[in-house]
């Protein structure tokens, strides 16, 4: 595995200025459709889930029904893939969950990740395949 800021077996949320990320990149209307037919590399960077999250509810709500379709599937690769959500923006800590903030939006992250997101460190979240 190459040297990126991930955790296999988790969605990782990592800010693409300050966080190392896989070379391979998928924009999140791909990603979908790959983890649909589960086609999906070992090691995968996600980019574009800022914009759908201001602009496309439809292509968030597709996200979260394919990625809750698919998670005992992620859960039973081996070895357990490292996916990550490579965002612009600033992660804000908001009660026990997080926000995106892109210029002056915030984007809840817990409708898309769930409840167990945690920071790892700063610039990068992680939460299980389980959302």
């Amino acid at each position: 595995m190459s040297d990126i800021d991930a955790v296999a077996g988790m969605y990782n949320i990592v800010n693409r200025e300050s966080r190392a990320t896989a070379d391979y990149q998928l924009p999140l209307d791909e990603f979908i459709r790959q983890l649909e037919g589960r086609t999906l590399p070992k090691e995968v960077c996600v980019v574009g889930l800022e914009e759908a999250l201001s602009e496309d509810d439809e292509l968030c709500e597709r996200l979260v029904s394919v990625m809750r379709s698919e998670m005992d599937y992620l859960n039973n690769q081996h070895p357990l893939p490292s996916i990550q959500f490579a965002v612009g923006g600033r992660f804000q800590s908001v009660g026990d969950s997080f926000e995106l903030q892109v210029d002056d939006e915030f984007h809840a992250l817990e409708p898309i990740f769930g409840r167990q997101i945690k920071q790892r460190r700063d610039g990068w979240l992680a939460t299980p395949f389980r959302v």
